[in-house]
């Protein structure tokens, strides 16, 4: 019988190719974090996608987590890009602070990257909670919107045109926000609470600024720029964390 390790790993796979007993760990454990949210919603949400990234425990190989990504290739102003969008993400409380999930996550931007190097790459990420937000802000050099930035015009007009197809009327852009008009969900009480010490730093700030009606379930519209910066940025913060573990593990 395996053993629970304690450590995640990640593995994607087609949503087609999920098996049933995969969907109800990755409904079991969306279900324990957000309310106004049902199964049937949650399974519509999926099947709109193209790819999941399952977390699992790499020791018993039990669903710890996942996100689900959807590609979508488009046209702004008479230029064709390609946007990443990320829908439903979730991690078991347990194992957050793991790497897994960015790990995972970024291998495959930069895998689509290799493969279409001259088509303009952005993530499409919506965010209702600011540990996600914090997770792109951290990860993506160029991203928006953000504190201490304006927003670059061709950003605005593609959030604005990835936003309004995908969710029509609930996109106000004069906010920047999603506000449901039906419940999309919303993170449980006490998942993702600001308190004083996530509001000292400046981009968990701005995000509550930005989004006031995060914890009724409105979502920040983001859009990251994926390219050569964020590959050299993404490999050295992983030689940084190599770095450390190593002065932890032998000493100075």
């Amino acid at each position: 019988m395996r053993v629970s390790s304690g450590r995640l790993a990640s593995r994607r796979l087609a949503v087609g190719n999920l098996d049933s007993n995969t969907i109800t760990q990755m409904w079991s454990v969306f279900s324990r974090y957000y309310a106004d949210i049902s199964r049937e919603k949650f399974l519509a949400d999926l099947n709109e996608k193209q790819f999941v990234l399952i977390l699992f425990d790499s020791g018993d190989r039990s669903v710890q987590g996942f996100s689900t990504i959807q590609v979508l290739r488009r046209e702004f102003a008479g230029k064709p890009y390609m946007a990443v969008y990320s829908g439903d993400t979730i991690i078991n409380e347990a194992y957050w602070g793991q790497s897994a999930l960015q790990a995972g996550f970024y291998r495959f931007l930069m895998g689509l990257k290799i493969k279409n190097p001259m088509t303009p790459l952005y993530w499409f990420l919506i965010s209702k909670g600011y540990k996600t937000y914090l997770l792109f802000s951290r990860g993506c050099p160029d991203h928006w919107p953000r504190y201490d930035s304006p927003t670059p015009k061709r950003v605005l007009g593609i959030i604005d045109q990835l936003a309004s197809e995908k969710f029509a009327d609930d996109w106000k852009p004069e906010l920047g926000v999603l506000q449901f008009a039906t419940p999309a969900g919303k993170l449980k009480e006490g998942v993702a609470p600001v308190d004083a010490a996530a509001l000292a730093y400046p981009d968990i700030r701005y995000f509550v600024e930005r989004n006031p009606g995060h914890a009724v379930g409105d979502e920040l519209c983001c859009l990251g720029a994926i390219d050569s910066k964020t590959a050299t940025y993404y490999v050295a913060k992983l030689a940084r964390k190599w770095a450390r573990r190593q002065l932890k593990k032998y000493g100075s």
